[in-house]
């Protein structure tokens, strides 16, 4: 089969979640899959064939030398170009990863929905955002699928209650997730240059609202009168309304910011840490909590959407909109051994979670449409 794939998110040097998964799913796709060809659709300037080597040369890419605002804008007013046709080749299939502007022949589309946080709290998105969800139309995206990948069962759930779609039409497949091994000494050694105290709890994930990281400095406040010792450390790049977190974690000495950090030296301060918070509001999926259970430290996280499907029994939950839940949690694994040992010990074979395990279900799905 010829499958065509929307790339343009990997347009970035800083890849956080839906620009992981895209590559990582890509990379792993073009290793075990032999028989399908791939096309790969990407616009702008950048060319992502230079920038993001996959460890296979299986694909051919199209770049429109277009700039993005300008191909949005023709793909929103339905002057084109269709995506599926600007290939040498008749397309037989064509995935877009990620909600994006669109605009198709007739080639089946398998289309992959992270989740719908930009409807269900809309009040967490910056107006240019608001706008930019409305005018790419997910309905009729939704609509014109053939497949739908849901990342989680709770993604799907809200396809079903927001779009009425025929539950037939939706496919969970769980993204991979990447692991790094290293030892406590090659874990000090990649941090030795932030200086840290030798005892924090790490928060990692972009700064905006959703992700509720105004009710973790709050809680820590709290929790640093009691353990003046310990610090806040938050790694991820600036969001929607960073600029008032970031006041307030300037005016705390405890509380460390070190921006975007990738591999490894982002599970190195996994490895090093007493353990994530993450009260987020709203998670389709979620990876940092499942990549700090991998790096063996625990984890505490909101009780609401999909995160108890992903991390089951192996977190300790809290209300995100309480407070005073958070700094319990905080104090709770600082003074509760027998816990910490115990979540550590619940830890599941991440096997199951590998990205050439992942993939294999999406490969199937992709044979599927094979006529």
């Amino acid at each position: 089969m010829k499958i065509g794939v929307d790339i343009r998110a990997l347009n970035t040097d800083k890849l956080t979640g839906v620009g992981k998964y895209i590559f990582n799913c890509l990379d792993n796709i073009l290793q075990i899959d032999k028989d399908n060809q791939y096309y790969f659709f990407n616009s702008g300037l950048k060319k992502p064939s230079a920038s993001f080597p996959f460890a296979s040369n299986n694909f051919t890419v199209k770049n429109l030398n277009i700039p993005n605002k300008i191909l949005n804008g023709r793909l929103l007013t339905g002057l084109g170009p269709k995506l599926d046709t600007v290939f040498e080749t008749k397309l037989d299939l064509f995935w877009l990863p990620n909600i994006n502007f669109c605009q198709l022949g007739s080639t089946p589309l398998i289309l992959t929905i992270h989740d719908l946080s930009f409807i269900h709290d809309r009040q967490f998105f910056s107006p240019k955002s608001r706008i930019w969800h409305y005018l790419i139309r997910v309905g009729t995206l939704i609509k014109r699928a053939d497949k739908i990948v849901a990342v989680s069962e709770h993604t799907k759930g809200d396809i079903i209650n927001f779009f009425g779609i025929d539950s037939s039409k939706i496919v969970v497949i769980n993204p991979g997730l990447e692991t790094v091994v290293m030892d406590k000494d090659q874990a000090q050694s990649l941090i030795t240059r932030f200086a840290l105290p030798l005892k924090y709890f790490i928060y990692v994930g972009t700064l905006e609202p959703r992700k509720n990281i105004s009710s973790i400095i709050s809680a820590f406040d709290i929790y640093h009168k009691d353990y003046p010792d310990t610090a806040l450390v938050i790694v991820g790049s600036q969001g929607y309304k960073s600029s008032d977190l970031l006041k307030s974690i300037n005016d705390r000495p405890y509380i460390k910011y070190l921006g975007y950090l990738d591999s490894p030296v982002k599970e190195a301060l996994y490895y090093l840490s007493q353990g994530l918070i993450w009260p987020s509001f709203y998670e389709g999926f979620g990876f940092p909590p499942l990549e700090a259970l991998a790096c063996g430290v625990p984890v505490i996280a909101s009780y609401r959407t999909s995160l108890p499907e992903i991390l089951k029994n192996q977190a300790i939950y809290v209300d995100p909109y309480n407070i005073s839940d958070i700094y319990q949690a905080l104090k709770q694994l600082s003074i509760d051994d027998k816990l910490k040992q115990a979540l550590r010990e619940s830890l599941p074979s991440y096997e199951i979670l590998k990205w050439s395990q992942q993939v294999q279900n999406m490969i199937a799905l992709f044979n599927s449409f094979k006529k």
